[in-house]
C-alpha cells in the first residue's frame, strides 16, 4: 500500500478548523461544569469569580490544542479532513513547539493564514516560520 500526501487547500483548512471550534466549545462547557461543581463543593459562595471562568476557558483550550498537536499529530478536526502536522523532517512535533504554534497562531491569526495564498506548500505563516507543514494524507493502492 502506497500513502501520498497533498498539501490542504484554505476550504479544508477551515472547515477542520470550524470543526475543532465546536469540539472546542464542548470542552469548554464540560471543563466549566466540573470546575463549578468542585468550587460549589469547597466553597459555599453564590458567586463565581469571572477571572476563574476565563483561566479555564485559556487552559482548555492550550490544553486541547497542545496535547492533540505533540501526540497525534492532529486534532479531531483535522484528523475528519486526513490532515497531520508535521515538521520539516516529517518527525511529530514538541510539546514545546505545539505551545509555541499556538501562541503564535493567536498572535498573527488573520495575517498568518492568507499567507497559504502566497506559499506553494500552502503553509501559513506561523508553520513557515516553526518549519512545520500541514498535509493531507492520500491512500492509494
Amino acid at each position: 500500500m502506497n500513502t501520498k500526501f497533498t498539501y490542504p487547500g484554505i476550504f479544508t483548512r477551515l472547515m477542520s478548523f470550524s470543526y475543532d471550534v465546536l469540539l472546542l466549545i464542548a470542552v469548554w462547557i464540560l471543563s466549566g461544569f466540573v470546575f463549578l461543581a468542585i468550587y460549589k463543593f469547597f466553597v459555599e459562595a453564590d458567586n463565581f469569580p469571572p477571572l476563574i471562568g476565563a483561566f479555564i476557558l485559556l487552559f482548555s483550550t492550550i490544553a486541547y490544542y497542545v496535547f492533540f498537536w505533540s501526540h497525534g499529530r492532529n486534532t479531531l478536526g483535522m484528523s475528519t479532513w486526513k490532515h497531520y502536522l508535521i515538521s520539516d523532517d516529517g518527525l511529530k512535533i514538541s510539546f514545546l513547539v505545539a505551545l509555541k504554534r499556538l501562541g503564535l497562531s493567536i498572535i498573527l491569526n488573520v495575517f498568518s493564514f492568507f499567507y497559504i495564498f502566497i506559499d506553494q506548500e500552502n503553509r501559513t505563516l506561523v508553520d513557515k516560520i516553526l518549519k512545520l507543514r500541514v498535509i493531507k494524507k492520500i491512500v492509494s493502492f
